[in-house]
């Protein structure tokens, strides 16, 4: 497992942290999301043999937001 923090941009509140943190329904391979709107990041815990980073961002972008490696 690998934990992996991101810098985020377009959350503006509690509901846009909690969309964020749904990815983990959508991908196989993700233990745990945890976002801050406040902070404006999203540590990701997930298994690298089943998902890669550039999926992680696509899924945050198909939500609405944008995720950059911190």
């Amino acid at each position: 497992m690998k934990i992996k923090t991101f810098r985020m941009e377009g959350m503006h509140c509690p509901n846009c942290a909690m969309n964020v943190e749904s990815i983990e329904d959508d991908l196989p391979g993700i233990k745990q999301v945890s976002a801050s709107y406040q902070k404006g990041w999203m540590e990701v815990e997930f298994d690298e043999a089943k998902v890669t980073e550039a999926q992680i961002l696509a899924a945050v972008e198909k939500r609405g937001y944008q995720a950059f490696p911190a």
